[in-house]
């Protein structure tokens, strides 16, 4: 074995030890950790983990906060930070950027047995991530007319068209939109969200540097799926034919170019 794969390897188990030492807080972990620690005089190793643990716990409270901040207000920020130092000691951080920590906190909530009572709050935590991670994501080219316009019509059936590269579909059994609506700072209006109202399907998207939560009918529901799952426009057109209502593809693709929900597009097998 050569002198910098040894090296690299005692880094590489020195980093695990690290972890456990902190995350899992193994006494056996800490004693070892300890041996290559240089803490300061008036605090013992063990100490000195504890203060650099606190801080990444606060400094992940903090993150997760300000990504979910409507289910921090929902559940009071008492609540809130006690539930996130449970998903924290359950999933440490490991990456380097804060904003791509979170991912699993939806989850985490829809089995967490403290806020069984409130079913929605996994929903809206999952329009709140996809919020943060499209506003904070590359921007999105407009559709290229030009380019479009030079395909010749035997080829239109081959045409694959693409929704915005940040943008996601959303459904729930829960009227997540306005949940998420009347908790935000700006708001002005009816307070109140009845569970009554029903479901809502969800195009969330951002135009530029505005995002965007769009509501879709059934109709424009089953073409955005349809594209969502970059099928040549011919296989689209036979499949939506195919469901028991017939979407008229025809009428709604020109919408959809106009309200930008189209952005790119290629040809399929080329």
């Amino acid at each position: 074995m050569s002198i910098r794969k040894s090296k690299v390897m005692e880094a590489i188990a020195l980093q695990n030890l690290f972890l456990r030492a902190v995350w899992e807080r193994d006494t056996i972990s800490i004693e070892e950790l300890s041996k290559h620690i240089k803490a300061p005089n008036n605090l013992a190793p063990a100490e000195s983990l504890a203060i650099y643990r606190n801080n990444v716990v606060g400094n992940l409270s903090n993150t997760l906060a300000s990504i979910y901040p409507v289910c921090c207000q929902l559940v009071g920020e008492k609540f809130f930070n006690a539930t996130a130092l449970k998903f924290i000691n359950q999933f440490p951080c490991v990456s380097p950027d804060l904003g791509d920590y979170g991912e699993e906190f939806p989850d985490f909530l829809a089995n967490f047995e403290p806020v069984k009572n409130l079913p929605y709050l996994s929903d809206v935590a999952r329009l709140e991530w996809h919020w943060h991670r499209i506003f904070c994501g590359e921007d999105t080219r407009s559709l290229d007319f030009q380019a479009l316009g030079k395909i010749p019509e035997e080829k239109w059936g081959e045409l694959i068209f693409y929704l915005p590269k940040n943008s996601v579909l959303l459904e729930s059994i829960y009227p997540i939109h306005r949940i998420w609506e009347i908790n935000q700072p700006d708001y002005q209006g009816d307070e109140i969200v009845s569970l009554d109202e029903g479901g809502v399907k969800i195009f969330l998207w951002r135009q530029n540097y505005d995002m965007r939560i769009d509501l879709p009918n059934d109709d424009e529901w089953e073409l955005l799926t349809a594209f969502q799952g970059n099928y040549p426009f011919e296989i689209i057109c036979e499949k939506l034919v195919d469901i028991e209502h017939q979407v008229d593809v025809g009428s709604l693709l020109p919408l959809f170019v106009q309200r930008g929900w189209i952005t790119d597009f290629s040809i399929n097998n080329i």
